[in-house]
């Protein structure tokens, strides 16, 4: 019986992993705490982070969303407002000043739409044309 006993005590070592046999792998450790979550916040900064769709995009969500102010313009007119609208953001320029600019549809008339309009076609620039603007789009 003293013979079992070792034979015995082998193979539930064996069994438990807690041996030193060089043919086992070794038990992985999970990726510290703070090292996952600083992976996770990179994965989700990089899958929320917006590519602009272009003038095109713009003039097609006018059309769409603001028929009348669509009409009678060309494609290049409409893009023109989107731009305008992107450089004064960018510029930093004040929600007031831009709704303002923006009201007048590059035309003459400074009052071509209303304030809720221009307000609008800002917020369609942004989400279009300069998307790394959207932390202004509360200001109209």
């Amino acid at each position: 019986m003293t013979k079992r006993l070792p034979a015995v005590a082998m193979l539930l070592l064996a069994l438990s992993g807690c041996g030193d046999d060089a043919g086992t792998s070794p038990a992985k450790t999970p990726a510290p705490a703070a090292t996952t979550a600083a992976a996770t916040t990179a994965a989700a900064t990089t899958a929320t982070a917006r590519t602009a769709d272009g003038p095109d995009a713009f003039v097609a969500a006018v059309r769409r969303s603001l028929p009348e102010v669509a009409a009678d313009r060309r494609e290049d007119e409409i893009g023109a407002l989107a731009q305008q609208a992107c450089t004064a953001l960018d510029k930093g320029d004040d929600a007031d000043t831009i709704v303002a600019r923006t009201r007048g549809l590059g035309t003459a008339d400074a009052e071509a739409v209303d304030q809720a309009t221009a307000r609008e076609l800002v917020k369609l620039a942004i989400d279009t044309v300069c998307p790394d603007q959207d932390r202004r789009v509360d200001e109209f």
